[in-house]
């Protein structure tokens, strides 16, 4: 019997996998523990659920629903878990996608040989290039490697996939952005769509971001615009709690 150590469900989401209307497991653990983090409260402790309690969710739920996401913490982290989940869900006809940091390349391989899930939203939280400025964000070490190998691993895969990065003024801003943009270009990722994400500093835990680092939707522009010119990337977005996901830049549409 399976066990999942959840965190949380919703039941339904049209807001975490465009285009598709999904229920969102979120998984608990996660090996980072990073400055801005949106989802403290699931990052460590337990509550193992049966595989065949959650999947009474989906089957209650699927007739609202064309898609599971599963999130966290790191649901990587929980792979076996997690390949479990994807297996009843696509059972059921419908689609997986995952939501990662990166941290377990070896994990992502596995899954993906298996053909379980159809798409990944792959955090990218800093230039891969600088892994001291990546540990200093995640507060853990060699992450940077880790993740860059998650990427390359997706590139070569071909995998249907998004890269995120969440800014703060002051922790991730334009010169990341830049850089993490021209990173996505030298490794063969400029197909995939570079979505930069709006920080919430109200629901960080211990309120360690303050109000004044949250960028607005005109700066949120401002900093997709500056990707667009430090990399030849096919399409960026931003995401702002005043306005959902827009689209800033498609070369396909001028």
């Amino acid at each position: 019997m399976v066990a999942v150590n959840l965190g949380d469900i919703v039941p339904v989401s049209t807001i975490d996998w465009r285009g598709k209307t999904a229920m969102v497991i979120f998984l608990r653990g996660c090996p980072l523990n990073c400055i801005y983090c949106q989802n403290a409260q699931i990052r460590a402790g337990s509550n193992d659920v049966n595989l065949e309690d959650l999947e009474a969710e989906i089957v209650k739920n699927k007739g609202l629903i064309d898609a599971v996401v599963l999130s966290g913490g790191e649901p990587f982290m929980q792979q076996g878990a997690l390949d479990a989940l994807a297996a009843v869900a696509k059972q059921h006809g419908l689609l997986v996608a995952v939501q990662t940091c990166g941290y377990y390349p070896e994990a992502v391989e596995s899954t993906l040989q298996k053909g379980l899930i159809a798409k990944l939203f792959l955090d990218i939280k800093a230039p891969l290039s600088s892994g001291t400025r990546y540990d200093a964000l995640t507060r853990a070490t060699g992450v940077a490697e880790r993740v860059t190998r998650t990427l390359d691993l997706c590139v070569r895969a071909r995998v249907d996939f998004e890269v995120i990065t969440t800014v703060f003024k002051g922790l991730v801003a334009r010169e990341e952005v830049r850089a993490i943009a021209r990173e996505l270009a030298a490794r063969g990722a400029t197909a995939q769509p570079y979505i930069i994400q709006q920080g919430r500093a109200e629901v960080v835990a211990g309120l360690t971001v303050d109000a004044a680092a949250v960028f607005s939707r005109e700066e949120m522009k401002e900093l997709a615009v500056e990707a667009v010119s430090a990399a030849p990337l096919h399409e960026v977005r931003i995401r702002t709690r005043e306005h959902g996901e827009e689209v800033v830049f498609n070369d396909t549409v001028q």
